[in-house]
């Protein structure tokens, strides 16, 4: 059986998202709040389509490097991956006794952070990938992301528009661009929080099942 990637799972809910952004920019244009013209949009599927095709579009223009660089804020060794070690001595859940013996060369892999990664990887994460507490925030964390990259390009399409076709934009305020920054801001939170909770949560599981 074919399983669904979790990006393709995504494309809905990462729809939703970027159309309550949308709707957010084309209220605060309104000149007269009219919260009876949203009952039109209830109305048509073709919308959100086109929306989700856009969405996926959009995601997959941004190279996952510079999508995690966005996320975490770092140029080098982005991913919460590339310090699970460090991650995992501030978790609670997850006995660091029992990780250092489970794990080899673990000093040296605390200093050396792409390894690290490849470690955790390989080793941690990808046996342990299909249970459900370890996807389903996986799911959550891509989601988040991709919605990280594309509220980014959003921003720098609206910037583009404003300047070269300002006749099309006419109706829309240049502060609109908030709207995409704000939202930007919050799913850079949710993503950057997620991704932590990824690593440490496929650890504890991990040292759960020795």
């Amino acid at each position: 059986m074919t399983t669904i990637s979790l990006k393709t799972q995504n494309i809905v809910p990462l729809s939703i998202l970027i159309g309550i952004q949308l709707i957010v920019v084309w209220l605060v244009n309104q000149k007269e709040l009219d919260l009876s013209q949203l009952s039109s949009l209830k109305e048509t599927g073709i919308l959100m389509g086109v929306i989700g095709v856009l969405a996926g579009f959009l995601s997959s223009l941004l190279p996952t490097g510079l999508k995690n660089t966005l996320v975490f804020l770092r140029w080098r060794h982005a991913l919460p991956g590339h310090r699970f070690i460090q991650l995992a001595e501030k978790d609670s859940r997850i006995d660091n006794a029992a990780l250092k013996t489970a794990v080899a060369d673990y000093e040296f892999l605390k200093t050396d952070h792409e390894t690290q990664n490849g470690y955790w990887y390989r080793k941690i994460y990808k046996p342990l990938s299909d249970q459900k507490d370890i996807a389903s925030t996986h799911k959550s964390y891509l989601l988040y992301r991709d919605a990280v990259a594309i509220s980014f390009l959003s921003t720098i399409i609206f910037i583009i528009a404003k300047i070269l076709i300002p006749n099309l934009m006419v109706d829309i305020n240049f502060d609109s661009v908030f709207v995409f920054f704000v939202g930007g801001g919050g799913f850079i939170v949710a993503a950057n929080n997620l991704g932590r909770r990824l690593v440490t949560t496929s650890i504890a599981v991990y040292i759960s099942m020795l």
